[in-house]
């Protein structure tokens, strides 16, 4: 059976995707993104000089960094 190789994203293509600078992809990896909820760091690997995150690691820290929704501010 063929060994599945998994795809780890760059900060540079994390920052593409997210429409932001490679320095604040590798800045909320090591101290975290400041949200309504406290800090969250994005989740990833550093297998040698550069880190590498997960498409599933980056879904998740996207999730947890949306802002709270308040029922009693959603308009009917």
């Amino acid at each position: 059976m063929p060994e599945v190789v998994e795809k780890y994203l760059t900060t540079k293509e994390v920052a593409t995707r997210l429409r932001r600078h490679p320095r604040t992809i590798r800045d909320w990896i090591v101290y975290g993104c400041p949200t309504e909820r406290g800090t969250v760091h994005l989740e990833a690997t550093k297998p040698g000089k550069s880190w590498l995150v997960h498409p599933d690691w980056l879904a998740l820290f996207e999730h947890r960094i949306r802002p709270v929704r308040r029922a009693d501010l959603d308009l009917e």
